[in-house]
């Protein structure tokens, strides 16, 4: 029988080595999904999702595809304000594709999304 072993140092591959790239709809399903988690909480937020498939038909998976839908849905459930939970999101998005954001609440946060998607088209080793 062969004993459990931790990799050593020289079995882990350098992460940044290999580095794939991030697809954009991850990074965005990601960040409404921290920012969601970090106002509800985990359990709340898992309980929402499951609100959002089955009444509004939006899975996580589909939320690049269903954006005005879902900021309008999220702006219904949190309301509006200076700090929203979609201009969280639009903030966090932009965050984590390193990408300096200057918020105005002129424009929606569909608007920012696809804002980021052409700039991170046009240079896609930007992430």
């Amino acid at each position: 029988m062969k004993a459990n072993r931790k990799a050593a140092p020289e079995d882990i591959q350098d992460s940044n080595a290999e580095k794939s790239p991030i697809d954009f709809n991850d990074l965005l399903i990601d960040s409404v999904d921290e920012v969601v988690t970090e106002v509800l909480g985990v359990k709340v937020s898992a309980m929402l999702w499951r609100h959002y498939q089955a009444f509004l038909g939006i899975t996580r998976e589909e939320i690049p595809y269903q954006l005005p839908k879902l900021f309008e849905s999220i702006e219904t459930i949190f309301g509006t304000g200076e700090e929203t939970v979609g201009t969280r999101v639009i903030r966090k998005l932009y965050a984590k594709a390193n990408i300096p954001l200057e918020y105005s609440h002129s424009r929606s946060p569909v608007e920012y999304v696809e804002e980021l998607k052409q700039i991170l088209a046009k240079d896609p080793k930007q992430l």
